[in-house]
């Protein structure tokens, strides 16, 4: 037991391939031997040896379900001690040790993802994801509820997410794939088309999948997908409706509607992946290979698609509102045709402010979209520019004044942060604007304490180690103030906006990432320790906020600002 114990131990804290096995079991529920090993690239016998150890850690068990003739694998799955090694949590009410009928039907299911993983390049099909069992259910509220109505909840066996590229098409398809060992009446088929049918009249799918994913059936025999079928057309008759809006509609209905495709080879699912063996409910209809029937979802969809988008284009040229949202959008344009004051002003408006900002200043807007649609005119421009500066400098202003009564109260790293903004000429959002008052209550020399305060006291332990452990003739050349110093500038880092020291992130990472905001103020990017000294004072980052605002309001003849 202390050997299993220890075995578990190891692939708790540094997984490894016998822990690669467990994943794909928490994943797909049940798998045979010779699933794991394509599944990882694993000779069987290795793949069949780790399994075993871990059976013997109870972490799996296995049986060989019956059939009429030759040798039934051994179907693996997860015992309660593998299922909270993997998740956290012991297995779900009916995992622990399922019947035969029920790994076999799971080990077919994951055959499919096997033959799409493995056989799909080959035929333009690259998989992007699969969910199996619960993690690819589905569920929606009926947009046409009724009485007593509820969630409703839709269970395919697999979904199936591919990139796809075939024929000239290229995108990403969806599919719900259900499998059928013989062991499901037509009539149970027939209700889960229903229910397939209900998610997609409600476009349940939409913004979760890139278009209405077709159900696939696969089945035992050719005749049993054909009987399927047949049922499938009499209820996709019943529920078809007249389309509307002409070629926009017919397209739309297209797109929307479901698609139900079913084969025979259910023992062979490689072959359903670039075969033409997918049948549809038309019996006229030839066979189609899995990417033709992909291909033909993604062109429905992107047909579809063209229609929303010109009806999206047409409501956007109806409110102006959407016009300056576009221009929002492109504050880099705005700053490279109309200078840094107009960029910056264009930036700090709120998506939220913008209908408001129709009735509140219809002088900028006339002269901001008259510019917009011909951003070649000179005089737009300079209209458009003069609007856009003069309300830059008065909200600078109203800015600045706050700040510099509000650091008459305190310094904070907050306040120092919307300083260097300031400072620079730009303007603070509405959050920075809320927060130079230093609502939390945190001074800077407070901030800086607390950020280092952990820090000092394993510093000196460390020092004082080092020191220690050095020769007599070592302390000549050094000093536990220089050991100290040498380690500041090795572990700390300092904030370039609101100079608040504090340890790295990662010691054992990278120096120091430009990307990372600073902890303390949210705004600044970290400097190396040695560079502090460079940072802008407080007061420095006040006095050219002032020097701005006195030239702005006329107090001081204009200067150059230096560098």
């Amino acid at each position: 037991m202390s050997d299993d114990r220890a075995f578990v131990a190891r692939l708790r804290a540094s997984g490894g391939p016998s822990h690669d096995l467990l994943v794909l079991l928490d994943q797909h529920r049940v798998l045979t031997t010779d699933q794991l090993a394509r599944a990882t690239g694993t000779p069987v016998r290795t793949v069949r040896h780790r399994l075993d150890r871990l059976r013997t850690a109870d972490l799996v068990d296995a049986v060989r379900p019956g059939r009429e003739s030759g040798s039934s694998p051994r179907h693996w799955w997860l015992r309660v001690a593998g299922a909270r090694l993997i998740a956290g949590t012991a297995a779900a009410p009916g995992r622990q040790r399922p019947s035969g009928l029920h790994v076999a039907h799971t080990a077919a299911i994951a055959e499919v993802w096997l033959a799409v993983r493995d056989h799909g390049p080959a035929a333009g099909l690259a998989l992007r994801r699969w969910w199996s069992d619960r993690a690819g259910w589905q569920e929606w509220e009926p947009v046409r509820p009724g009485y007593g109505a509820r969630v409703r909840r839709l269970t395919p066996d697999g979904v199936l997410l591919v990139d796809v590229d075939h024929d000239d098409v290229v995108g990403t398809a969806a599919a719900f794939v259900e499998v059928d060992l013989a062991t499901m009446s037509q009539t149970v088929l027939r209700d889960k088309v229903t229910r397939y049918l209900a998610y997609a009249e409600d476009r349940a799918w939409a913004g979760r999948w890139p278009h209405c994913p077709p159900l696939l059936l696969l089945t035992t025999t050719q005749a049993r997908a054909i009987t399927f079928l047949a049922a499938v057309r009499r209820r996709l008759d019943t529920a078809r409706r007249p389309v509307w809006g002409g070629q926009a509609g017919r397209d739309i209905a297209d797109a929307d509607s479901l698609v139900v495709a079913a084969c025979g080879l259910v023992r062979d699912p490689a072959a359903t992946v670039g075969g033409p063996v997918w049948l549809l409910p038309d019996p006229a209809a030839a066979g189609l290979t899995l990417p033709e029937l992909l291909a033909g979802r993604i062109t429905a969809q992107s047909r579809a698609q063209q229609h929303y988008d010109q009806a999206a284009a047409d409501a956007a040229r109806r409110y102006r509102v959407d016009e300056l949202h576009a221009i929002r959008d492109a504050a880099d344009q705005v700053t490279r045709l109309l200078g840094a004051a107009a960029g910056d002003m264009v930036t700090h408006w709120q998506p939220a402010d913008l209908p408001a900002l129709l009735d509140d200043d219809p002088q900028l807007v006339d002269a901001l979209l008259h510019w917009w649609t011909d951003r070649d005119d000179p005089g737009r421009a300079d209209r458009a520019r003069q609007a856009l500066t003069d309300r830059h400098t008065a909200a600078w202003t109203r800015q600045a004044e706050q700040l510099l009564a509000a650091a008459g109260h305190g310094d904070h790293p907050r306040l120092r942060a919307a300083a260097a903004t300031l400072s620079a000429g730009r303007l603070l959002d509405g959050t920075d604007t809320a927060r130079i008052h230093h609502p939390s209550g945190t001074t800077w020399p407070q901030a800086q304490q607390a950020a280092l305060e952990d820090y000092r006291a394993s510093r000196d332990d460390q020092v004082a180690t080092v020191w220690a452990g050095l020769s007599w003739r070592a302390r000549r050349h050094t000093s536990p103030t220089q050991l100290g110093n040498d380690h500041d500038r090795e572990h700390l880092i300092v904030c370039d906006t609101c100079a608040i020291a504090y340890p790295r992130p990662d010691p054992t990472g990278p120096d120091w990432h430009t990307g990372e905001r600073c902890p303390h103020c949210h705004a600044g990017t970290p400097l190396p320790y040695e560079q502090r000294h460079q940072v802008p004072t407080l007061i420095d980052r006040l006095t050219a906020i002032r020097h701005r605002l006195d030239r702005r309001q006329g107090r001081l003849a204009p200067r150059r600002d230096p560098g």
